[in-house]
């Protein structure tokens, strides 16, 4: 395989890359330094940063970006309202043969409130998130009492949109450049919660208005 190869190679397997080199913000000699040690293993040789910079500016021209930004963001413009909820607490807990019967008692007792309360729960195959209003908490930590918990955190906000039901076009990487514009702002996803036609983002409360913000440019931009 050729240098310009391995390096086409590593260059598609990252949309990131892909799209940076087709916009023309790539720094080339950075990203020869940081592609440089595997290249070099994949070539089974050594070879030269310099090269590897020459390579990629021949190579720039006939790099095209995937599109998978545009159709994001066409998508997004066709989800519904923004829904922001606060004051959240998040709980983990260690899966035990116990913690199935817990979940039930829970389940039970979200189903009886009539109030506002927001309630998520995913089980994974060693530990069960639950992620509930701060209102409802004590009635968790009673519940699962005796269980092992992992973690509890407080002060967190959900952001959540529904998915455009309705809007009959698929848009691969989505939430790939939802999650990547929010690390780009600095923003801490704790948690990320989705359905069939809706996800919410879960986040520290002290960054409810800035993740507004960037959803709602992503909406209306």
């Amino acid at each position: 395989m050729t240098l310009a190869e391995t390096i086409s190679d590593l260059i598609n397997k990252s949309p990131f890359l892909q799209e940076g080199i087709a916009e023309g913000i790539v720094n080339y000699s950075a990203l020869a330094r940081k592609l440089n040690p595997e290249i070099n293993v994949l070539m089974n040789k050594e070879i030269q940063e310099g090269a590897i910079v020459m390579a990629l500016k021949r190579m720039a021209h006939k790099v095209e970006a995937s599109g998978m930004e545009d159709e994001a963001k066409e998508y997004i413009r066709h989800m519904g309202d923004i829904l922001v909820r606060s004051d959240l607490v998040d709980f983990a807990y260690k899966n035990s043969p116990t913690l199935i019967s817990c979940q039930k008692n829970l389940l039970e007792l979200v189903q009886n409130i009539t109030g506002d309360l927001f309630h998520a729960s995913s089980k994974g195959m060693h530990e069960t998130n639950i992620i509930t209003s701060k209102s409802f908490a004590p009635k968790v930590i009673e519940l699962f009492e005796g269980e092992e918990k992992l973690t509890e955190i407080q002060d967190l906000a959900a952001v959540t949109m529904r998915m455009p039901m309705s809007y009959d076009k698929d848009a691969p990487g989505v939430f790939y450049f939802i999650l990547k514009t929010l690390a780009w702002n600095k923003i801490n996803v704790v948690e990320f919660i989705s359905t069939k036609h809706e996800f919410s983002i879960v986040i520290e409360k002290s960054e409810i208005n800035k993740t507004f913000n960037l959803l709602h440019n992503m909406k209306n931009g």
